[in-house]
């Protein structure tokens, strides 16, 4: 299941990244901005359970999340979404999947993996920046599928039809949430328009 996340924000901050002349610190903070939106997207529909609490006037019964999370930055451009996504929820796991693209068959490697104790019922929230050819993610959820996961969301800013082509082919049931589905990828494995290389942009290389 794919969602589009559209708010005039995001539209505002979609421009910012996508902007050649953009400077890192701003590039960081509207990557900060719209992983907010994707993270209030990723909480939408999580179980409550009731919560007996006194207020400074009278006994008042609310609601507390009721359910295990776990955050999954894909290493390095992850990262850039991880802060909002603690924000949020603050009591939330941590695991990690390093991944390195070969520039020559353009598939992933892994270089690093971790992962916490979870239990059946866990949800994971996957972390990347721009989904081009799939490959990364594919290869997160295999991993994590080889420790026993089964429950998935993906979160990223920009999507190439390719690469989603190939996660929902893959795993049909996994549910992606993005801010744009760009046009297409180049030769070069590279999202149009998107906003060239966001690793290197997030981290001022």
């Amino acid at each position: 299941m794919l969602e589009i996340i559209k708010h005039p924000i995001v539209e505002h901050h979609l421009t910012i990244l996508r902007d050649a002349q953009t400077s890192n610190a701003e590039f960081r903070h509207s990557g900060d901005v719209i992983s907010h939106f994707l993270a209030a997207a990723a909480f939408n529909g999580l179980p409550l359970k009731a919560k007996d609490i006194t207020t400074p006037m009278e006994k008042f019964t609310g609601s507390e999340v009721d359910c295990d999370i776990v955050f999954v930055p894909v290493l390095r451009a992850g990262l850039a979404l991880l802060d909002y996504f603690k924000f949020l929820l603050p009591s939330a796991k941590i695991s990690f999947v390093g991944l390195r693209r070969n520039e020559v068959d353009f598939n992933a490697s892994e270089y690093y993996f971790s992962a916490p104790q979870f239990f059946d019922h866990t949800q994971f929230i996957i972390l990347e920046m721009m989904i081009a050819t799939g490959g990364s993610v594919t290869s997160a959820i295999r991993r994590l599928r080889q420790e026993g996961v089964r429950n998935f969301t993906v979160c990223t800013i920009i999507a190439a039809p390719e690469g989603i082509e190939i996660i929902q082919n893959e795993f049909p049931e996994v549910r992606i949430i993005t801010a744009s589905l760009d046009r297409e990828l180049n030769s070069k494995r590279y999202i149009l328009p998107g906003l060239g290389d966001a690793g290197d942009r997030w981290c001022g290389v």
